[in-house]
């Protein structure tokens, strides 16, 4: 046998999906998750400088893909805003006019299973979110769905856990102010026209694969930068 690699192929695949998910299309900034990620990623994007790497792509076709097939038929996708805020849960089920919204969100990830029973291993982004949700349809809990794609065994296989998220009114309104304060960041940078500061209104895993690493690493102050990229 001969084999050789096929970048046309590759890149028809790869084109297909940013396609088929819109991962190319910028998408107004006042979406709930935009507060959550990161705000100089968001503010970049409006102002479309680049494409998303291969490994975007791919992380987003994934999540979107299982999504869909993960999804009951009888599941509602939909859009509320609130104070200038649009936001969407991954599902919503309410069976009666007079029952409580049941919010859904679903999550894909490549972490061990090992891992989720403990509070601390939940991400943050992922709470941000089903907090904002809960302050925005005025409920208290969230369902939360996870596929490890990797499980917890050897040799690995996907596994699927459902939790329903309690929180509490104090917890939903402070998360809302701070998604409120990252909201005035990104709003008064795209308003002047300056960037936010590069690696501080971000977590710092968000930089292994994104499209703008070498732009932030280009015009940040050097007390910006991680620790482990002083060098």
């Amino acid at each position: 046998m001969r084999r050789q690699e096929n970048p046309e192929l590759k890149r028809r695949i790869l084109k297909h999906l940013a396609d088929l998910y819109q991962i190319n299309e910028v998408r107004e900034s006042n979406h709930l998750s935009t507060y959550v990620y990161c705000r100089t990623k968001a503010f970049l994007n409006q102002q479309q400088t680049t494409l998303p790497t291969d490994e975007e792509v791919m992380l987003f076709s994934l999540g979107y893909g299982l999504q869909d097939v993960l999804t009951p038929k009888n599941a509602q996708v939909p859009v509320y805003e609130s104070e200038g805020i649009v936001y969407r849960p991954d599902m919503s089920f309410t069976a009666t006019d007079s029952e409580v919204e049941q919010l859904v969100e679903l999550k894909t990830t490549r972490k061990s299973a090992k891992f989720h029973f403990i509070d601390e291993q939940i991400p943050e982004t992922w709470l941000d979110y089903m907090r904002g949700g809960c302050h925005i349809r005025r409920v208290e809990s969230y369902d939360l769905i996870v596929l490890y794609m990797m499980g917890s065994y050897s040799p690995p296989f996907p596994v699927i856990y459902c939790d329903t998220c309690t929180f509490d009114q104090e917890e939903i309104e402070e998360n809302w102010q701070k998604l409120l304060a990252r909201k005035k960041v990104l709003d008064d940078a795209l308003t002047s026209g300056q960037i936010p500061t590069p690696f501080k209104n971000n977590y710092e895993w968000e930089c292994k694969y994104c499209r703008y690493l070498l732009v932030c690493q280009t015009i940040a102050p050097m007390t910006t930068l991680p620790e482990s990229w002083r060098t």
